[in-house]
Formats: structure tokens, C-alpha cells, sequence
């Protein structure tokens, strides 16, 4: 019972959707109507500019994080594998939060951040290996969409790699890599067609620059 109202609580905190709030009280009007349509920070980064996306995503990133931390702060465990159970739980139910958003109709952005979030409360080196795989696939391809799910597959693959045995960790990689495949499905059919959005990031760090 304790570990399903963290949960509860968990998609509550995952459902708030700084994107559409952002975009409703700093510019007057709501981030779905505008770009591709989703309330996330790459859509704020392309309409709104630097710091809404950031702020966007600073926020979102916060919420998995906080939402993987309640049975922590909160809940009794026994051991480790237990911690780190209760942890992916209410960590995925953030995320299905920040997808689902009770806060705006059901209808919100696609779980990149608040995952990263979450593994960063639970598996911080994998992170780490994640955020520099999205890095590296971004600047070679230029395009967000591919960068992040990419760099969530990383995670199943660098459990497997230094953590053969942890195979909660392991199983909820897939999952979770098999998830934002799923939410990026229309950005894969976009690849396919060649239609697909891109991000020069040098040219923007370099324009930055000079201004």
C-alpha cells in the first residue's frame, strides 16, 4: 500500500508540465499549438529559445529524479534490490506521468528528461555514459530525436556490461528503451522520409559565441 501511493505520488509530481506552463504565463500561448506539437524541452528550444528549453528541461529532469527518490526518503526497504525496485517504480510512474499528463489532457511530452532523471537518482554512472552517447550522436547526426533514444539504449547496454547480474536494471533498460521508441515513433517515420528536424549544435554554440 505505501509503495502504490508513492507511486500515485510519483505520476502526480512526472504530470506536471512545466513546458505548457512556461509557455502559457512567459509567452502567451501553449507549446502544443506550436513546432512538432509536444510539451518538451526540444520543442521549447526550437520555438521559445535557450533558456525556456533549458528551464523546460532542467524541471523535467528534476521530476524523475525527485519521483525516484521518494521510496529513499520515504519507504522502508530491505536491501539494496528492494531500494532499487521501489525506486524504478515510482521513477517509471513519473515518467508515464510526464507522458500522461493528468494536467493537460493527457497529452504531454515524451519522457526523455524525467528518465534521465530518474537514472540519475538510481544509476548515476550510467547517466553519465548516456549524456555523453547523446552528445557524440547529436553532433554526428544532428538530430535530437535519434541522440535520445540512442542514449537510452545505452543504459540497458552499460548494465550489461558492468552489472551482468542486476537484472532488474537490466530488464527495465529495455523496457524504458523500447517505451521511447514507441513515443518517438512519428519521429521515425519523419527519419524515413527524410523530413526529419536537425540541430547544427556547433553553429548555434558558435553563433552564442559571437554574439
Amino acid at each position: 500500500m505505501e509503495t502504490a501511493m508513492a507511486m500515485v505520488a510519483a505520476y502526480v509530481l512526472g504530470s506536471l508540465p512545466p513546458a505548457i506552463w512556461i509557455s502559457r504565463y512567459f509567452y502567451g500561448s501553449d507549446i502544443r499549438t506550436h513546432g512538432s506539437g509536444n510539451a518538451g524541452s526540444t520543442n521549447m528550444y526550437r520555438v521559445y529559445g535557450f533558456k525556456a528549453g533549458f528551464a523546460t528541461q532542467l524541471l523535467d529532469v528534476l521530476k524523475g529524479w525527485l519521483a525516484a527518490m521518494l521510496p529513499v526518503w520515504f519507504l522502508a526497504f530491505e536491501g539494496s534490490e528492494s531500494r532499487t525496485v521501489q525506486q524504478l517504480l515510482c521513477g517509471v510512474a513519473a515518467v508515464v506521468g510526464h507522458v500522461y499528463t493528468v494536467f493537460a489532457g493527457f497529452k504531454g511530452g515524451k519522457g526523455v528528461n524525467t528518465i534521465l532523471g530518474m537514472m540519475l537518482a538510481i544509476a548515476p554512472g550510467a547517466c553519465g555514459v548516456g549524456v555523453a552517447v547523446f552528445v557524440v550522436v547529436l553532433l554526428v547526426f544532428q538530430m535530437v530525436s535519434l541522440a535520445s533514444m540512442i542514449a537510452v539504449g545505452s543504459f540497458p547496454v552499460y548494465v550489461l556490461l558492468t552489472d551482468p547480474d542486476n537484472r532488474v536494471l537490466f530488464a527495465v533498460g529495455v523496457a524504458l528503451f523500447v517505451y521511447i521508441v514507441f513515443t518517438h515513433r512519428t519521429n521515425l517515420r519523419r527519419m524515413m522520409a527524410g523530413k526529419e528536424s536537425k540541430v547544427d549544435l556547433i553553429a548555434k554554440l558558435r553563433g552564442k559565441a559571437k554574439k
